[in-house]
């Protein structure tokens, strides 16, 4: 059977330069890397309209002396998905859930576009306009608005997710309808 959505929310690690040691980590705690995801043939996104990549640093394309490789969400188009969400940078599990939850919702709903949908839910979040959006500690792949590399933020109870770190990572990239 053919999905025209399938979301993939779980951890991506990048390594610059290194597509055998970039991976997505699968739910059995193996992973599988982005050459393996390249090479093996019957791995295809054919028919998908919409591949949702939550994790952190799917849409990252890095390179180390020279050699660049391209992300997951590049590569799931090469493979067939006709549009990626996908990140930038690393994303925290609640906003996330909460950011997705609300984009999909939203889009249903409304019957919106893809990239009308997702601007709606990152405003939601930015203005606080969320049913569940009562801080807890976020768990991240890396720096958060809390720690002390993060530049100063003061924190707005009512919109507790308005950082940028918690809606700007994701993007939308091929059909934007």
């Amino acid at each position: 059977e053919q999905y025209q959505v399938v979301h993939v929310a779980t951890h991506f690690q990048v390594e610059p330069g290194n597509e055998a040691q970039s991976f997505l980590l699968l739910g059995d705690g193996s992973s599988l890397t982005l050459g393996r995801i390249r090479a093996l043939p019957g791995l295809t996104f054919e028919g998908v309209e919409l591949l949702t990549l939550s994790a952190c640093n799917t849409a990252m394309q890095e390179g180390r002396n020279g050699e660049e490789i391209e992300g997951f969400a590049v590569l799931a188009q090469r493979k067939g998905a006709k549009a990626v969400i996908a990140t930038m940078s690393v994303v925290a599990d609640k906003s996330t859930r909460l950011l997705m939850e609300t984009f999909y919702r939203i889009r249903e709903d409304g019957k919106l576009r893809k990239a009308e949908a997702l601007r709606k839910a990152q405003l939601r979040l930015l203005r606080g306009r969320l049913g569940d959006a009562a801080p807890e500690q976020e768990r991240a792949g890396g720096n958060s608005p809390e720690t002390d590399e993060a530049p100063r933020f003061e924190k707005d109870p009512k919109a507790p997710y308005a950082h940028p770190y918690y809606w700007a990572p994701f993007i939308l990239i091929g059909n934007w309808l």
